[in-house]
């Protein structure tokens, strides 16, 4: 093997071994270009576990591929690399010993690396720019709005849907029989609990019911979703 070789093998060499240290030692803090989901395993074949907001801090663990795992506050799990940015000089040591400054801050630009997908095989061209998701992983797909049947309640519906429980509220005094079993709560005869969430006790038609419990069923579909 000729000298030029052996530099080069021995270059190839230690950037492998740093890579590995630095998903076995290093932290590296990222943010989250915009909303994403946050997987059980490297790919989106896996189950979702969490949504990550844009903007959102993160600590990565270790990459594979394309795919990085995070930890922040809630279920950790693996990311899409494309949609996460490394904060530059930023990395944190979660174990070891022996390791100086200038070989944290080597190990947290490989990982960078992996991230932008100059490593495993990808093209280093920048991923698109996504866009900006106003309401992060909340966010309703064109034509859909929050129901709003309370504060709170995200459930994405068609507008009309929206004005429906919004009368429904509105009226929900002239379908209670307050003398009833349930007090103040006891509908009239022929109406039902909405239960459009924990403790819904707005009374509606039994066939309305019906749709709101399709409404909370589909609405995570009429959601933006990302990878």
């Amino acid at each position: 093997m000729s000298n030029l070789s052996k530099v080069v093998s021995g270059v190839i060499a230690a950037t492998v071994g740093l890579a590995i240290s630095a998903s076995a030692v290093l932290a590296v803090e990222a943010t989250a270009k915009s909303a994403v989901n946050v997987r059980s395993g490297p790919g989106v074949s896996y189950g979702k576990v969490d949504a990550l907001y844009g903007g959102e801090t993160v600590e990565i663990t270790e990459c594979r591929g394309n795919w990085c795992h995070i930890q922040h506050p809630g279920p950790d799990g693996w990311v899409s690399g494309r949609y996460l940015i490394a904060v530059e000089g930023r990395s944190e040591a979660s174990g070891g010993t022996g390791h100086s400054s200038s070989d944290d801050a080597a190990a947290a630009a490989i990982i960078g690396a992996i991230i932008g997908g100059v490593i495993a095989g990808r093209s280093s061209d920048p991923a698109p720019a996504e866009p900006e998701l106003p309401y992060g992983p909340d966010t309703c797909k064109s034509g859909y709005v929050w129901r709003d049947a309370i504060p709170g309640d995200h459930v994405c519906v068609r507008p009309d849907r929206r004005s429906k429980a919004a009368r429904e509220n509105s009226i929900a005094g002239s379908r209670v029989n307050p003398t009833g079993p349930y007090g103040p709560n006891t509908c009239k005869v022929g109406y039902v609990w909405r239960e459009a969430y924990s403790g819904d006790v707005v009374c509606v038609t039994g066939s309305r019911r019906e749709q709101v419990r399709r409404e909370n069923r589909d609405g995570p579909s009429h959601r933006v979703v990302t990878p």
